[in-house]
């Protein structure tokens, strides 16, 4: 009798550890066999695109490691008030944040809070400054060509019938064509009336 004890309880420390080894194989499966936790996504949907009239920041405000410290309040050049919390994923290019009209807000919202966003400066061309901005390449399509993924991972909307401005010799016959083409040798135009993409340019014009 105690042998068969001793037999089946072996038996079942057998079981229990199948089970153990295929418990931590399939987790080591779902979690691609290493505890280091997976890198953010780096696509961004920008929803929210304006002139910025002013900010407002705390002391000490700033982009460190790819999220702000300290809280800093945006208003827009339409009347629009944005908060943009201690710890909001962004990046900051337009380096003069005390001038007026000098930085455009993109941004990905839920609902009117910013879960991440971009200041970058205004165009170099005055004249154009309020009303287009220089992106980078377009480089793919989505939702049935009604949003633009740009070179840098930022989706963004697109406007019916974009322009596609190249020379003679590089003529498109639709965007899809001219992205294929050009999506390492050309440059992406919003308009930032319409907060949508208007034109592509290849950079030999």
């Amino acid at each position: 009798m105690r042998h068969f004890l001793s037999a089946r309880l072996w038996a079942a420390f057998g079981i229990l550890g199948a089970t153990a080894v295929v418990v931590l194989g399939l987790f080591n499966l779902v979690s691609g066999g290493s505890s280091t936790p997976a890198a953010l996504p780096t696509t961004h949907n920008v929803e929210l695109v304006a002139v910025v009239a002013s900010i407002a920041p705390q002391d000490g405000w700033q982009v460190a490691n790819g999220v702000t410290v300290g809280n800093s309040t945006l208003t827009l050049d339409d009347g629009r008030v944005v908060e943009v919390l201690e710890g909001t994923m962004g990046e900051i290019t337009c380096t003069n944040l005390i001038e007026s009209s000098a930085c455009v807000l993109l941004a990905d919202m839920l609902g009117a809070g910013v879960v991440w966003f971009a200041l970058i400066p205004v165009d170099t061309n005055a004249a154009a400054s309020q009303k287009m901005l220089t992106l980078p390449p377009l480089v793919d399509m989505l939702n049935g060509g009604s949003l633009g993924v740009l070179q840098n991972d930022w989706i963004i909307k697109l406007g019916n019938g974009v322009k596609r401005t190249c020379d003679s010799e590089s003529d498109t016959a639709n965007l899809r064509e001219f992205i294929t083409k050009f999506s390492q040798n050309s440059y992406t135009m919003l308009d930032l009336i319409k907060d949508e993409v208007t034109e592509v340019v290849c950079n030999n014009n």
